[in-house]
């Protein structure tokens, strides 16, 4: 199977092309600078001279790009995967939210990820539209919760603030590629919501473990500024728990 993925430069593209390489799949990068997004000529003629068996679009870009993509694989019965985001719902809807609880973005980001779902799932029916958490990566170098937490711990003289009562929804990277190779395998169309942490971590909570994991020194100080629970829930998607992560990875 040969697999068109936007967003190479980002942070999840890479580990999905990874997880998909390591089964014998190829993976084609989509290049913006050979094939712009406007351009649905350059488009079409890309996808059907890269012999591509489908498309997993994990850029960021115009709502647009992301329906036109979707169109091109509608009209050639292809699968689509989209990336969305928990962003969607507002940080005044108490989680574990499930996909039939109706999102209420509260800024730009969230408004921008729920119309890019619409016009894909109006574009494709069958389009594979997954929302995901917070990533957590195994070192900072990319746009994950560890950067954040490193660059809190650089601007606090080690010291990190991370509120005890702040429930995110979050998934290690890693975890997150096997869940959307899963989406795939499993072939079926429609909304789905990847969360790694079911069991209600806090923030403080999951930057204790992972400063432990990472041997990273920081002090992580318990706080209560913020007072969220985003996770998302959604049975159909198997995903390795932060809980069964941080508790292996620090030998806890």
């Amino acid at each position: 199977m040969r697999w068109i993925v936007t967003g190479m430069n980002g942070t999840v593209a890479p580990r999905l092309a990874a997880a998909l390489r390591a089964r014998g799949e190829k993976v084609l990068a989509w290049d913006r600078a050979r094939v712009p997004p406007g351009d649905e000529g350059a488009m079409r003629a890309f996808v059907d001279e890269s012999a591509a068996g489908g498309i997993c679009h994990l850029a960021m870009g115009a709502p647009e790009w992301a329906a036109s993509m979707a169109r091109l694989c509608a009209e050639r019965g292809m699968p689509y995967l989209f990336t969305s985001s928990v962003s969607v719902f507002a940080a005044t809807q108490r989680g574990p939210l499930g996909v039939e609880v109706v999102p209420e973005a509260s800024d730009d980001y969230g408004r921008y990820k729920q119309e890019c779902e619409r016009q894909v799932a109006a574009a494709h029916p069958e389009a594979i539209i997954a929302r995901l958490g917070w990533q957590i990566g195994d070192a900072p170098g990319s746009n994950t919760m560890t950067d954040y937490l490193t660059r809190a711990a650089a601007d606090g003289a080690g010291r990190v603030q991370a509120s005890t009562r702040w429930i995110p929804s979050s998934c290690f990277l890693d975890d997150t590629a096997a869940a959307l190779v899963h989406l795939l395998d499993r072939g079926e169309g429609g909304l789905f919501q990847v969360e790694g942490n079911p069991d209600g971590l806090s923030l403080n909570e999951i930057a204790t473990r992972l400063a432990g994991r990472l041997e990273a020194g920081w002090d992580v100080i318990p706080t209560d500024d913020v007072v969220m629970d985003n996770r998302m829930l959604d049975p159909r998607v198997p995903v390795r728990s932060l809980s069964e992560r941080l508790s292996r990875l620090t030998g806890s």
